[in-house]
């Protein structure tokens, strides 16, 4: 993979590695690249949540999309989030987000209008505008009248309507304008409601007093239910209005004066039981805090989410990030490998030119459900800006086991590279069962370091290739300062370190210790680097009593 690397950056793309076990030091050096290695003492910390409003205005839907991913991450792990989980989380970063950049003073008409009928909505659907309409017909219902034929109420049963009730103009339901349509809020919906509970109550009240005649109860009983329904929705309103005012100033005492974890997890902590609660929904809100509450200010891991990261870093060509000391980490590596690749995805939007992020071992910490479609959108985002993205496993078992790997990854891959494959040759069918392999591709691979082809040849190796339906297996033969340059052989790369503070960089070092070897005529690099090691000299400083 070095040998991939080495070309790329001499092709002129920038490159992103994250990486579990130094195996790109070597080369980060050779080419003056930053090398990032988390420890305890310099952790790598970021913060995903700050953007620009010019990435609110373009990007917001894409970033949106990484922030659930990462949310969920922590909160859930390997394991799917629920729809309604989905959902809530979807809404907080949504108005996370216009809170910063457009903080809320109070609903429009539009959205108080869209909220009566969504609560309203939601109430009948949910049983309470049912509960609400029995108690006011209970409340006001006369039972000891038969109002099923009016043609039996006495003579002049109605002559109350104007003598003890008073003029209100509303001398049918059809008066009323604000019947059962949600209109309350407006002026002339009010004053309509005022007046049909002014006529409910004077004919109740009627109902009810024993100086009334019979007819009259009769009467009074027959309009009062024709002003139930009007009366019943008009009461509901109100309260529905009241339950919005509520709303209005909960949204208006939600600031967000800046953006990273801190912030937002004091505004979803806050938002989230509003939402419960106007929505009559259920979330673990409980749980939700407690787990990510290791990232908040005061935490473990309260630096994670929350510093900015170095700007230069977008100026550097090739940058590799090593983890291997938190991989055994189960929270940490998956979400630090995530904000890797948000990083990258920030700095290819950023950067003109082709683009690579290349994922070792860590791949494996994100290959689960809840980020198989972050991985997917990785792979088409990528190609959109120039750019490439590209994985590396040591064990084809890991591809064999993982349908997500599969779909996410293997589908959206143009260009498949494989070393020698012998010691899977019982498990091949599968492999290339995944891998869509031809009959002819498999007789390929497993030619690879199987022929007796090199002598007379400077020493190589093979490799598969294959881009789209086109494949061979070709020879890789790197010069012996690359190979010092990308070895992963400890004593070897120590060796090159004594070189190196000796002549002060890694490419006249490189140059020398490749010189020195050969004067000797020592065939192997490791036996050229322990004498190396041993002497922690270079050679023209040993004499003969070393």
């Amino acid at each position: 993979m070095n040998s991939v690397v080495r070309q790329l950056l001499e092709q002129d793309t920038d490159v992103v590695m994250v990486d579990t076990g130094d195996s790109y030091e070597g080369i980060c050096r050779y080419f003056k690249g930053t090398y990032i290695t988390y420890s305890k003492e310099h952790p790598i910390s970021m913060n995903p949540f700050k953007i620009t409003d010019i990435e609110y205005g373009q990007n917001f839907g894409e970033k949106k999309n990484f922030l659930k991913s990462l949310i969920f991450l922590i909160f859930k792990g390997s394991e799917t989030p629920t729809k309604i989980e989905d959902k809530i989380i979807n809404q907080t970063i949504v108005e996370y987000y216009e809170n910063y950049f457009e903080p809320f003073h109070k609903f429009t008409d539009d959205e108080r209008d869209q909220l009566r009928k969504r609560l309203l909505l939601e109430d009948k659907k949910n049983g309470t505008y049912e509960k609400h309409e029995k108690e006011l017909e209970d409340r006001y219902k006369y039972y000891e009248y038969d109002t099923s034929d009016e043609s039996e109420a006495p003579e002049g049963s109605f002559a109350f309507d104007r003598q003890n009730i008073g003029d209100d103009s509303l001398g049918s339901a059809a008066d009323c304008s604000m019947a059962g349509n949600g209109s309350l809020h407006s002026v002339q919906g009010k004053d309509d409601y005022a007046r049909i509970q002014r006529k409910v109550n004077k004919l109740h009240d009627l109902i009810n007093d024993k100086a009334a005649s019979d007819g009259e109860k009769v009467a009074a009983n027959k309009q009062l239910m024709r002003l139930m329904p009007q009366l019943i929705e008009g009461n509901y309103l109100i309260t529905i209005e009241q339950r919005i005012d509520k709303m209005e100033k909960q949204r208006q005492k939600l600031q967000v004066k800046e953006l990273n974890f801190n912030s937002y997890y004091e505004f979803a902590l806050e938002r989230i039981p509003q939402i419960m609660a106007e929505k009559n929904i259920a979330f673990d809100i409980d749980n939700f805090a407690a787990i990510l509450e290791q990232f908040y200010k005061g935490g473990e891991l309260e630096c994670t989410l929350n510093n900015d990261v170095d700007a230069s870093l977008f100026d550097e060509r090739f940058i590799v990030f090593e983890i291997d000391k938190i991989k055994d980490d189960p929270v940490l590596f998956p979400i630090v490998v995530l904000i890797i690749m948000d990083v990258f995805l920030q700095k290819m939007r950023i950067k003109k030119g082709r683009k690579a992020l290349i994922i070792e071992e860590a791949w494996k910490a994100i290959s689960s459900p809840t980020m198989a479609e972050y991985i997917k959108y990785l792979y088409k985002t990528v190609r959109k800006f120039h750019g490439i993205a590209g994985v590396v496993t040591q064990e084809l078992n890991d591809v064999i086991d993982s349908p997500i790997v599969k779909e996410a990854i293997i589908n959206n891959s143009d260009v498949k590279i494989l070393l020698d494959q012998s010691k899977f040759k019982d498990r091949y069918d599968d492999i290339s069962a995944i891998l869509g392999l031809t009959q002819v591709q498999k007789q390929q691979i497993f030619t690879v370091n199987a022929l007796n082809n090199h002598d007379g040849r400077s020493y190589f190796k093979e490799v598969w290739i294959c881009r789209g339906q086109v494949s061979d297996v070709y020879g890789v033969e790197e010069p012996p300062e690359c190979y010092w340059a990308d070895t992963t052989e400890r004593a070897e790369k120590e060796a090159l370190k004594v070189y190196e503070r000796h002549y002060g960089n890694i490419q006249t070092a490189i140059t020398k210790v490749e010189e020195d070897r050969k004067k000797l005529g020592i065939r192997k690099y490791l036996d050229f680097a322990v004498q190396v090691n041993k002497k922690q000299k270079i050679l023209p400083l040993w004499d003969n009593s070393d």
